[in-house]
């Protein structure tokens, strides 16, 4: 087995591409993988044979899910399976495999990519791609050092100097006590860093410095363990009173909180069938990414229209307006799919005269509703 990782032109996407004797599969993700670190967490199941180990790879583009299942005590089936349709339930790759062969597979992948491919100036944003031990994926199971399921229990948790922040959920505070000291103060140091970066955006030079230099310390407090959360706390009150170093990170908060409810609401408010107006926002080679109405949904490439389209940036432009159909919806996932196939008059109507499908979108969405209805029924 074979797995390559390529950046194409456009920088918005990686290609992970599976190679087996008898198939070859590409999935499409984002540059910003959310996060790498989940990668190495789920490559560490498998090496330790937690299986099913499953991993959803879920930005804007196809959305498939990982999973390596037992089916003896020395192999695995690994397999790519399509979520983003209700009604989808193709497997797009099955094979067997040994968890080390597989794992193998994927770390040589990876640090290939790091090698040749990997050009972090082309990125949108910062990522800790080059920050995750891979090597530590090829030892032995018997040898220390591989502590992915600490790494997953540390990745969900926020902490304030020296105490979980904000958490209500019986799990992390759990978790928490499962950490020692020096662990929990490693994960402040890490959102204190979180932190600075965030405040550098907003250029406000003062606000850093005095951040850092309260914490400049802590690396050797905590190597040492001597770590005086007193201290820490104390002097991260006096300097909140003069520089409000945590006013953005609320800010920052009710703002995501605020947007995500409208989000949920406004989807809600939608149903399949119903005509929505949007905007293009992106062009992907798979379909259109359409803003309607601050929730992002899906028109895939094949639900354009009734003829092929062969490209997609000859059609439509950026910030276009579109109207479209849904046919599918997902509120838990926030996850909406379009189509305007399904409201042409005649085949290829969207590719020579939109203006036809757009004025007629309404009639066409209740013959198509009505369809449904039918199949239902005799079903």
């Amino acid at each position: 087995m074979k797995i390559s990782l390529t950046q194409p032109s456009y920088r918005s996407t990686i290609w992970i591409q599976v190679e087996s004797s008898d198939v070859c599969c590409i999935i499409y993700t984002s540059v910003t993988f959310d996060p790498y670190e989940r990668l190495y967490i789920w490559l560490g199941q498998i090496r330790e044979s937690e299986l099913p180990a499953s991993m959803v790879i879920h930005e804007e583009g196809d959305s498939v899910e990982l999973i390596a299942e037992r089916t003896s005590n020395e192999m695995i089936l690994f397999r790519i399976d399509s979520w983003m349709y209700g009604d989808d339930t193709a497997t797009h790759l099955a094979t067997t495999v040994k968890p080390c062969e597989l794992v193998k597979a994927f770390h040589d992948g990876i640090t290939a990519f790091l090698k040749d491919e990997y050009r972090p100036s082309d990125w949108s944003l910062v990522n800790n791609l080059t920050n995750i031990n891979w090597s530590a994926l090829l030892k032995s199971p018997t040898l220390p050092g591989q502590n992915w399921q600490k790494r997953l229990l540390i990745s969900n948790l926020r902490a304030y100097d020296g105490k979980i922040e904000h958490s209500e959920d019986p799990q992390d505070r759990a978790s928490w006590k499962q950490l020692t000291r020096e662990q929990q103060w490693s994960i402040v140091l890490r959102d204190v860093l979180d932190k600075i970066a965030m405040i550098a955006l907003y250029n406000k030079t003062p606000d850093i410095q005095a951040l850092a230099n309260l914490y400049r310390n802590l690396p050797v407090d905590i190597a040492l363990g001597e770590i005086d959360p007193d201290w820490y706390q104390k002097r991260r009150v006096v300097l909140n009173k003069e520089y409000e170093l945590d006013k953005l990170r609320s800010f920052s908060q009710e703002k995501k909180e605020g947007r995500s409810i409208l989000k949920t609401t406004r989807l809600k408010m939608l149903r399949v069938g119903q005509i929505v107006d949007g905007t293009v926002k992106k062009i992907k080679p798979y379909g259109l990414i359409v803003d309607i109405g601050g929730v992002n949904a899906l028109l895939r490439i094949f639900a354009i229209s009734q003829m092929p389209v062969d490209q997609l940036d000859l059609v439509f432009k950026h910030d276009d307006w579109i109207r479209a159909m849904i046919v599918w919806m997902d509120i838990e996932k926030g996850r909406v799919s379009l189509s305007t196939s399904d409201l042409e008059v005649e085949p290829g109507d969207m590719l020579k005269e939109p203006w036809k499908v757009y004025e007629t979108a309404e009639a066409m969405a209740d013959r198509y509703y009505q369809n449904v209805l039918s199949k239902q029924e005799l079903d």
